[in-house]
Parts: C-alpha cells; structure tokens; sequence
C-alpha cells in the first residue's frame, strides 16, 4: 500500500504554521504517496500552493499511472519532466 498525502504533514494536508488561500492546496515533489515524500523522506521535499483543481487532476492522474502500470509499495519508478 502507498502511503496517504493526508500523513504529508502530521495528518493534515498542510501545515497548520501556513497560511493557505482560499482555492488552493498543497502540491509536493518527490509525491506524497512515494517512500521519497514529504511524510517519509526525510524531508527533502518541496511544496507549492496551486490551484485545488490541478492538485487534485494530479492526483488523479498519479493513481491512474499507478493502477495502470501495476505500480506496489517499494516498487522503483522514473520521473520524466516534459515541457
């Protein structure tokens, strides 16, 4: 099983210490449900406020990578970033 965004932050989305505007959410990379996130690695992670559509769009489309590819926990997996 993967881990849940939700643990990202101590069991919330955000930290509590940051403001969060109204419309937004709190995007991660490495993601929220890999080893690498903000929960378990150690934090070496980066965070952005985007629009709560597009977060949620990405998650969406990570599950759908996961379930398509056959991606389970520990399983090893390459980023491409394209412009």
């Amino acid at each position: 099983m993967l881990a849940h965004p939700a643990t990202s932050f101590g069991g919330r989305p955000w930290p509590g210490s940051r403001h969060r505007p109204a419309g937004k959410e709190c995007d991660e990379y490495p993601f929220a449900s890999t080893w690498q996130g903000a929960s378990t690695g150690g934090g070496k992670f980066n965070w952005r406020m985007i629009p709560k559509a597009q977060n949620q769009g990405g998650g969406k489309a990570l599950a759908n990578f996961y379930l398509y590819n056959r991606i389970l926990e520990k399983d090893t997996f390459l980023v491409w970033i394209k412009n």
